[in-house]
């Protein structure tokens, strides 16, 4: 059983990463030690922002570490709010402002397809570093639908589902089509291709 740590400092994201792992099996994720500084996501891709991520609690606990680097693309914005879609509006903003800045800039906008990216890293203290990437497509919905996930998922409708947004799904059901769900599958292939697991 390979031991993780998770370096994903957001709450919503771990506690995906680890029901999506626990599904996967073989993995246990301990949670990100209390105390460690922030890692300033200055990346230009969520790639370079997951191994940033990764490979410093990896440093700073002497542990293999996992981390995810996510968010939303959309065409109409020319691939904006990417790596800056938690802080969309602006640095400490919530989900909600964010959700609210994105579709004040797409009112009108009749193409409306865009895609969840998901990067997953995964540092080793050897240096071994493992990255792969999980992609969604969708569209951005004109209103907020459902009570469930965090961040762009109540205003997210992934083109393979059934015209419900990721927030309106059950957990299992959003782990099964999400960006983040893709990218771990594709984690453990690449652990396992890279005998880590």
């Amino acid at each position: 059983m390979l031991t993780l740590v998770c370096a994903t400092a957001n709450a919503h994201k771990a506690r995906e990463l680890e029901e999506i792992l626990r599904s996967l099996g073989s993995f246990t994720l301990l949670p990100r030690p209390a105390g460690l500084a922030s890692v300033e996501e200055d990346g230009s891709t969520f790639e370079d922002n997951a191994i940033l991520k990764a490979s410093a609690v990896c440093t700073a606990t002497k542990s293999a570490s996992i981390a995810d680097d996510s968010g939303i693309e959309v065409d109409a914005l020319n691939g904006r709010p990417g790596v800056f879609s938690a802080r969309y509006a602006g640095e400490g903003a919530s989900d909600a402002a964010n959700r609210q800045k994105l579709l004040e800039e797409l009112e009108g906008v009749v193409d409306r397809s865009a895609r969840f990216v998901a990067a997953v890293a995964v540092a080793f203290p050897d240096g071994v570093i493992l990255v792969v990437e999980g992609i969604v497509e969708g569209s951005v919905a004109e209103v907020d639908s459902g009570e469930g996930g965090f961040g762009y998922d109540s205003i997210f409708i992934p083109r393979e589902g059934d015209g419900r947004s990721f927030a309106a799904m059950s957990a299992l059901e959003k782990n099964e089509l999400s960006h983040r769900g893709r990218a771990l599958a594709s984690m453990v292939e690449a652990l396992a291709h890279a005998g880590r697991r």
